[in-house]
């Protein structure tokens, strides 16, 4: 099931209940292991928002432009406020795989301004907007005193957490097909857009997504298309949309032991 709501002005998307497509017993492939995504991103209240623009610095950025590479050490955090940014990484051949699309009222970069890890990612501008950085001795002053802006960091440190283990989860599936899958749930519960019907649109290529599951465009595309004769998605122009349905189960992980009578 897909639910959808709009708390505190912005948009998200939450689906619940849904497992990964399974295999038919001709597969080899066992189909009871139950994949249950992880929460939505958690984007900054207004009020805190407000709290930080009173030392924060404001700036715009076009399509194309990168925020931040993979590597870099950062002294501040940054709130974006308005228009896109693709959060990837680049492959040792030099292909970007597509993590997702960070939203209006996210925050990045507090690992790396409090605790002087290098930046994960890199950050480039997807739609024009603006963004707003904070630097980290004033970041730390409004931590120790105004309790909303510390809960709203632990909470959005704790749904970057639930997103690594969803990530890390779909590495560890065997199947192409339950990879693509897994793939198009995390990228729909974090960037997906509700439709009049309830489904969930994602607006992306199909290249994008054989990059990220390490597979080629072809055979992703095959996947998709099969996907879409048994009624889990439909396929558009630079366009996904997931239908509000429950999939059967999806593909085993590596390791896990299938229940007594799951098929092999």
């Amino acid at each position: 099931m897909v639910r959808i709501g709009r708390p505190n002005n912005y948009s998200w998307v939450t689906i619940s209940g849904m497992t990964l497509p399974s295999e038919n017993p001709r597969s080899g492939i066992a189909s009871d292991v139950r994949y249950v995504p992880g929460v939505a991103p958690f984007l900054l209240p207004p009020t805190v928002i407000d709290q930080l623009q009173s030392v924060g610095r404001r700036r715009k950025w076009r399509p194309g432009d990168v925020l931040v590479l993979c590597g870099s050490r950062i002294d501040f955090v940054t709130v974006c406020l308005s228009g896109s940014y693709r959060a990837s990484l680049t492959s040792v051949d030099g292909h970007e795989l597509l993590i997702r699309s960070m939203l209006q009222g996210e925050m990045y970069g507090i690992p790396s301004a409090l605790a002087g890890a290098a930046f994960p990612v890199d950050v480039t501008c997807h739609e024009a907007g603006e963004t707003m950085d904070v630097p980290r001795a004033d970041f730390e002053q409004l931590l120790r005193r105004e309790p909303e802006l510390a809960m709203s960091v632990v909470l959005g440190m704790a749904t970057r957490i639930s997103e690594m283990f969803d990530l890390m989860e779909g590495d560890l599936l065997l199947s192409l097909r339950s990879r693509v899958y897994q793939r198009l749930l995390h990228l729909a519960q974090y960037n997906g857009t509700p439709d009049r019907t309830g489904r969930t649109q994602l607006t992306l290529r199909q290249s994008e997504i054989a990059q990220a599951v390490k597979a080629s465009r072809q055979r992703v595309h095959m996947e998709l298309k099969r996907m879409e004769r048994e009624g889990l998605l439909e396929l558009g122009y630079r366009r996904i949309t997931l239908l509000a349905v429950d999939p059967p189960p999806q593909a085993e992980r590596r390791g896990a032991r299938p229940r007594p009578g799951a098929a092999r």
